[in-house]
């Protein structure tokens, strides 16, 4: 038997083998669009996070050279001998300052307008009774605060006490211990004994942390529930020498909060938080 010749494609199969290829054209045309979209999106958002990280830096930046603006105004030859500060009482008025691009409010707060809780620590019997008058000030304004102030002033002398552990911290749910130092920031009080946070609500606004013991009390200033609680000694007798500086910043769109205690008798930043100050 004869083999049969091939017969040459025909129109039908030109036109199949043309769109098998038109096809596959437009995959890969869709494949490449999708790529491209997914390079330009990653990209985008490359170039948003960088943007974000630069106005974030700028801002801190900006924020930092307030601060140092701010300590030195507090330490330089103007703020020396008895000049009043150009303002009233314990604390600035908020002062708007508009910086690099950067919009930022600035207040400064005299803190020896506040009981130093690090004057429990010298067992100063001063400070520890007019400590405890305050707290019997805080529970006769607040009768639904059941504590015990000399109770509590022993648990808060123990807590910076290096020589005792209470265990009563151990049995605590989680169990911690105590710090037996001196407190590096006044809310440190809410984790001693006796200390509900009610309580703290109250007396967070009246008393502070600073790096020093025996620290004196601006009972003119003050408020008058300190006025009460200690002697009235009057103004202190030296300028203060810690502030604490809040700074609230805004730049594209981004807020950057910063609080930082100054000691403007040594001209150094005691500690600084990327955030607000508290009460």
């Amino acid at each position: 038997m004869m083999p049969r010749a091939s017969r040459p494609p025909g129109p039908a199969s030109s036109r199949g083998q043309r769109g098998v290829a038109l096809i596959t054209a437009l995959l890969v045309v869709v494949l490449a669009t999708v790529a491209a979209v997914s390079m330009t999106s990653r990209q985008h958002l490359d170039i948003r996070r960088a943007g974000n990280v630069l106005n974030q830096d700028q801002a801190w930046l900006t924020v930092q050279a307030a601060e140092r603006y701010a300590l030195k105004l507090l330490t330089g030859p103007e703020a020396e001998g008895d000049r009043d500060l150009p303002w009233e009482g314990c604390l600035s008025p908020v002062l708007r300052v508009n910086l690099a691009d950067t919009e930022m409010d600035i207040w400064v707060e005299d803190m020896h307008c506040r009981f130093n809780l690090n004057n429990l620590s010298s067992g100063n019997e001063l400070a520890v009774n007019g400590f405890i008058r305050l707290l019997e000030n805080l529970r006769t304004e607040y009768p639904e605060l059941a504590f015990d102030p000399e109770q509590v002033v022993a648990a808060a002398r123990d807590w910076m006490n290096p020589e005792t552990d209470d265990p009563v911290y151990r049995l605590a749910d989680p169990p911690y211990l105590s710090a037996n130092r001196m407190m590096m920031v006044a809310g440190e009080m809410r984790l001693v004994h006796g200390v509900s946070a009610e309580l703290w609500e109250a007396l967070a606004p009246l008393v502070t942390a600073l790096p020093a013991a025996g620290t004196q009390l601006d009972t003119e200033n003050a408020a008058d529930m300190l006025r009460e609680a200690f002697p009235a000694t009057g103004a202190a007798q030296t300028r203060a020498t810690y502030y604490r500086l809040g700074v609230h910043a805004q730049l594209a769109g981004r807020r950057l909060l910063m609080c930082s205690l100054l000691d403007t008798a040594s001209g150094r930043v005691v500690w600084r938080l990327q955030g607000a100050c508290d009460a």
